[in-house]
């Protein structure tokens, strides 16, 4: 016979293993419904079968870097590796850009304010610069919608367009009236030994085009405002090319690199190649919470296995020690669902107490690390959890308890 105060104990005991396991487990359903959320969520682009590769152009060869100095020389040269690279059996599209990869644009000497004609903000507005070539809208599928884009001939120039996103003409603009519109971008001009860029970059520019919105501060965040410029505004060092394939992207790249040394032999490609899916992978919001579903979802299966084992061990033990007291109760009369209504109590009570606290607990607690994540607390997670913790509680006790009221009520009464 197991003592008052020792069953009280256990009971204790199941209580708060259930509220801790209840915590555990929704907070792993909050991570995971937030990285899953994050996948789900419209990029404005298609990643899909598109690489990214980095060129330096011979910075640390000076005859050929004297070469390249030039504004005219060096989009040629440039254009040229594209080219090449897009004569690549397979290769569909091969478009131009200077940190220009998504979900995230390099916000260095990117954010820039600038001024429309006819406003006169006290604050002058922000928006983010992004320098491609014409053919990256095609080549990220970043639908156009409204105006044009530039051609090749005002590519080579640079200067006097822009093409917005719909987040800038929505911030910004009349959403129906943007085209035509002009803009100035002050500070554009950033020169040092290694850019080259046009004395009319910070002219007035006429808004050409409105493309869709793609994901240019992160996987999870809103998009920015944001103007595209000509790449040949401002040509660094370092240039990036976007190449869509039939397949995988990587598969081709002994081809490209192949490609790129018929235009220059010593012409690398810098710091690798990857695919825009593997961009979404490093992103840190995607990262974070990748690793945070990884986590909380082993902790929380640890957690829940540990609980039932618990659960079932201590209410087995404290079934089978009232093996007598069931085989009184049957040799008084006692229905046999009656003694196993008795023997379910033990645990439901317990399971039960610990379900409450663990709810109350974790409406608070719950919502403080749903904002820590960044996502919404996962209910659902919590009441599957609770039913399940209760289920496992309830055949952890009606096996053993049928066991005992299966022994005659004789043999149970000299059932030591």
């Amino acid at each position: 016979m197991v003592a008052a105060p020792a069953r009280r104990r256990w009971s204790i005991l199941i209580a708060a293993q259930v509220a801790l396991t209840l915590l555990l487990v929704a907070t792993a359903g909050t991570a995971i419904r937030g990285f899953l959320r994050l996948t789900q969520m419209p990029l404005g682009y298609d990643p899909a079968n598109v690489m990214q590769l980095g060129i330096s152009l011979h910075v640390d060869n000076p005859a050929e870097w004297s070469r390249l100095q030039s504004r005219e020389a060096r989009p040629a040269y440039i254009e040229q590796i594209r080219e090449k690279i897009a004569s690549v059996p397979g290769v569909l599209t091969v478009a131009v850009g200077t940190d220009a990869t998504p979900p995230f644009s390099d916000p260095v000497d990117t954010e820039s304010s600038f001024n429309i004609d006819g406003t006169c903000d006290r604050e002058q507005p922000q928006a983010r610069v992004i320098l491609v070539g014409q053919r990256y809208f095609a080549a990220l599928r970043i639908p156009l919608l409204q105006g044009r884009v530039w051609s090749t001939d005002e590519n080579s120039s640079g200067d006097f367009i822009a093409v917005v996103n719909r987040a800038f003409a929505t911030r910004y603009l009349s959403s129906s009236n943007a085209l035509g519109r002009q803009l100035r971008i002050p500070a554009l001009p950033l020169q040092n030994r290694f850019t080259a860029s046009s004395a009319q970059s910070t002219a007035w520019r006429q808004i050409i085009g409105v493309v869709g919105d793609a994901r240019n501060d992160g996987i999870g965040r809103p998009v920015v405002p944001a103007i595209y410029l000509p790449y040949t505004t401002l040509m660094r060092q370092y240039v990036e090319f976007f190449v869509r394939t039939q397949g995988d992207p990587l598969t081709y790249l002994h081809s490209i690199r192949a490609a790129v040394a018929s235009v220059a032999s010593d012409q690398q490609i810098s710091n690798g190649a990857f695919t825009l899916n593997e961009a979404i992978e490093h992103d840190a919001q995607y990262s974070r919470q990748r690793l945070f579903s990884i986590l909380f979802g082993v902790f929380s299966a640890m957690a829940l296995a540990l609980a039932l084992v618990g659960i079932f061990s201590v209410v087995a033990y404290s079934v089978a020690q009232r093996t007598t007291e069931f085989g009184v109760r049957l040799a008084l009369g006692a229905p046999r669902a009656q003694v196993l209504w008795v023997a379910a109590r033990i645990a439901l009570v317990s399971v039960a107490a610990g379900i409450v606290i663990g709810l109350a607990f974790d409406s608070f607690l719950g919502a403080v690390l749903a904002r820590w994540m960044q996502n919404t607390f996962a209910a659902g997670s919590l009441f599957a959890a609770a039913a399940l913790l209760g289920l496992s509680a309830l055949l952890a006790c009606l096996l053993p308890a049928r066991h005992a009221i299966a022994v005659p009520p004789a043999e149970a009464l000299r059932y030591e």
